[in-house]
């Protein structure tokens, strides 16, 4: 082989490891990019998931600041006004909060192993207010009981709800609370129709939740009273834009409720209470994404409950809800005496990709 021969293989031979190490390097900065690239979008959802942590604390603060001012909840408190998104640098919290003590708990119905024939009767009502078939009520509390019968009719829940056209029924029945009112599509006689009227004016807190008087809708409150109507319960939706009820005898003297006789009123007031146990805060995690006008969204829905604190855990609370009437009727001048100090505390938390229904 000729000089120039071997200088031509060396230049080729040159090349060759040029070009492989080309190579070598373009495919290690590609997986560097795509780590750092990794990392940046970790780093990014974990300041999400801080906002949302943060976001729920503040929730957590500003209902526990208004329980330390009064002893009710209603739409004049802190709780319930709009609240201004938090910016810091490009990330930004924006929170909403909505009292579910203004809804009817669907798993009032069954409480401690016992159904509520009270809080059957309100609901059943409440379907009839709506429109919907008052048989719901019983299929959604034969949905929870522990027994296999339907409710006071003595069928067996099997061959009665596998008649049902979502087929739920055509096995055991879950036994067991509701975790969410979507779960009103798997009852005999729900749908998505039957969904979107009652969401409204329904909850599913997994613990007992009187009603609110002093937020719950004027359809709710009808349903209340047998032949109640929204235009009746007018007057102490009016009453409540100035002032809120300190106590549950208060409503024994407005025109649309004095006619209750004393058993009516026993028989109800446990179910209500001028004040919330139970809230919902919508947090909002907004970033920016270095500026480049591209924002990454997060959401959390967090359930907030608001207990005496010689309840222990919100989940073990009293069944008939005298102790928020007992916490209303023992406040002084405005100020909820310790005896009856709440706390506040974040029952549960749900994380979204997209935002939920709220």
């Amino acid at each position: 082989m000729t000089g120039h021969s071997q200088r031509g293989v060396a230049l080729l031979t040159i090349l060759l490891l040029v070009v492989s190490i080309t190579v070598v390097a373009g495919s290690m900065l590609a997986s560097q990019k795509v780590a750092i690239r990794r990392s940046g979008l970790l780093f990014d959802q974990n300041q999400l998931l801080q906002d949302i942590n943060a976001g729920q604390q503040l929730a957590v603060t500003m209902i526990r600041a208004d329980s330390e001012l009064n002893g009710t909840d209603s739409e004049q408190d802190i709780w319930a006004q709009p609240i201004p998104p938090y910016a810091l640098a490009n990330h930004s919290i924006s929170i909403e909060l909505r009292d579910e003590s203004g809804r009817f708990n669907l798993n009032n119905l069954y409480q401690n192993g016992a159904a509520d024939p009270v809080a059957l009767a309100i609901f059943q009502r409440l379907l009839t207010q709506l429109n919907l078939e008052a048989d719901i009520a019983v299929a959604v509390l034969d949905y929870q009981d522990t027994d296999s019968d339907v409710y006071q009719d003595g069928g067996d829940e099997s061959a009665v709800y596998a008649s049902s056209s979502n087929g739920t029924a055509q096995q055991k029945l879950p036994n067991q609370p509701l975790v969410s009112v979507d779960q009103l599509q798997e009852v005999r006689g729900g749908s998505a129709e039957v969904l979107a009227a009652l969401r409204p004016y329904v909850t599913a807190v997994p613990y007992y939740v009187p009603i609110n008087v002093n937020t719950a809708s004027p359809v709710l409150l009808a349903a209340l009273i047998d032949g109640g109507s929204s235009q009746q319960m007018q007057g102490l939706v009016d009453m409540r834009e100035t002032r809120a009820l300190t106590a549950i005898d208060e409503l024994w003297q407005l025109p649309s409720l004095s006619a209750l006789d004393e058993a009516q009123r026993t028989a109800l007031a446990p179910l209500l209470a001028v004040d919330s146990s139970a809230f919902l805060a919508l947090v909002t995690a907004s970033d920016n994404a270095n500026n480049t006008g591209q924002t990454r969204q997060r959401f959390a829905t967090v359930l907030i409950s608001k207990m005496a604190a010689n309840d222990g855990q919100a989940s073990n609370s009293a069944t008939n809800g005298s102790t928020n009437n007992n916490a209303v009727n023992s406040a002084i001048d405005g100020k909820v005496s310790e005896e009856v100090k709440k706390e506040v505390k974040i029952v549960t938390q749900r994380l979204w990709a997209f935002r939920p229904s709220f």
